[in-house]
């Protein structure tokens, strides 16, 4: 999200400009900057933050934060003479509007400082998403930070949140779980809408065997957003990882039943929750869910893939099981379970042509492009259908298109 500058020249009109017991400083700064001279207004407010008889009156911090925030608005015009005035504006204001919210005892002046706050604080988020963008994770947590700090003190805590995510999937991207809890146990609290937060936080308690972490993730994620069909999925997840298999498949169910009048997204979820099926393996519920996506969207990739999938996975456990028959094995329990391995191989070939011709089909440009990682899984797993079944025609044809994909990259 990207949060609304917030304008500097509006809260002006609302402070009063003093009695006289203002310093020349103090008066010259508020007359300056209403006039846009920031240069010189610059200048007398610091003088005025130095002097003893105004550094410990909140008017003057207050405009401090606002003249340096009206600077900072024109930091970004490459074409104004003010872009350079003050390199550290951000900082400055900050603290200037901390010291005003400090000695500002009766809130004279809360809505304007509060202002600063938030100007500032939008100011580090947006520093922060592209420090992120540019790969910079460190660097886009610590202005994060900053951001949350500001917002937290503008009185209005709601701005915080995009840059808990921010600081979160940054704290992701360097492999720091404890600090990806911390920011985004943050968003749960405030019932944060965005699922990546609840599976993540899912998945790190799950990888440490944090059963009950997990499933308390999920069970707050059904609370926050009880319409969201992937607050069931996860929660399925968790009744599965805890071996609840009934009320597992009940969850996926009300997912699917949250889904079921979207055209689009429905064959969609009935993959993914095949899948989730799969590895509870129940292999006939998860071919049901294939087979239906299949027959609502006969052209597509996810559902052959994911059938083809399951079916060479099965395939290589028959294989793995033949493997591990003892050699004086007289039962001919080796040759039925290779037997049956082929079987699920060849089952699985016209669902990997299926999803290949699929994407063969799909218009050049990025969408396709971004579909070559699928493309080569599908025929690595054909590859060694075709070897296994001594189809060397078809491999020769597959080896030539692997080949030519990784002569491309």
């Amino acid at each position: 999200m990207k949060l609304k500058k917030f304008s500097m020249i509006v809260v002006l009109t609302a402070l009063s400009l003093g009695a006289a017991a203002q310093s020349t400083n103090v008066q010259s700064a508020i007359q300056d900057l209403k006039k846009n001279y920031l240069k010189r207004a610059k200048a007398e407010i610091d003088l005025a933050c130095e002097h003893e008889k105004t550094k410990d009156d909140a008017k003057t911090w207050c405009y401090k934060g606002l003249i340096y925030s009206r600077i900072g608005g024109e930091a970004t015009n490459p074409k104004s003479k003010f872009k350079d005035l003050a390199p550290n504006w951000a900082e400055e204001a900050y603290q200037a509007a901390l010291e005003c919210k400090r000695l500002d005892t009766k809130n004279e002046y809360a809505e304007e400082n509060n202002s600063v706050f938030r100007f500032v604080g939008n100011e580090y988020y947006s520093r922060s998403t592209e420090s992120y963008n540019a790969q910079k994770y460190q660097e886009a947590q610590q202005y994060a930070d900053k951001a949350i700090e500001m917002f937290n003190n503008s009185g209005d805590s709601k701005f915080a949140g995009e840059s808990m995510y921010i600081a979160g999937i940054s704290a992701k991207a360097l492999k720091d779980n404890d600090a990806v809890k911390k920011y985004f146990n943050m968003l749960v609290r405030k019932r944060t809408d965005k699922s990546l937060v609840y599976r993540t936080l899912f998945t790190i308690f799950k990888d440490e065997g944090n059963k009950d972490g997990a499933m308390k993730v999920a069970t707050n994620y059904m609370k926050n957003q009880k319409d969201d069909y992937n607050a069931y999925l996860l929660m399925a997840e968790g009744y599965l990882l805890n071996e609840n298999l009934e009320k597992g498949k009940e969850m996926l169910e009300a997912a699917l039943d949250k889904t079921k009048n979207d055209a689009t997204l429905y064959p969609q979820l009935l993959c993914q929750v095949a899948a989730i099926l799969e590895l509870t393996q129940d292999y006939d519920g998860a071919e049901t869910k294939y087979r239906e996506s299949m027959t609502l969207n006969p052209n597509q990739f996810e559902a052959n893939f994911g059938m083809g999938k399951m079916i060479f996975n099965r395939g290589v456990d028959k294989l793995d099981a033949a493997n591990a028959v003892p050699p004086e094995d007289e039962t001919g329990l080796y040759d039925k379970l290779l037997g049956e391995s082929n079987t699920f191989f060849r089952q699985s070939i016209q669902y990997f042509n299926a999803a290949v011709a699929f994407i063969d089909a799909m218009p050049e440009g990025d969408a396709k492009h971004m579909q070559r990682a699928n493309l080569f899984n599908c025929l690595s797993a054909l590859k060694t259908v075709y070897a296994r079944l001594e189809m060397y025609d078809e491999l020769k044809t597959v080896n030539a298109r692997m080949d030519s994909i990784q002569k491309e990259q």
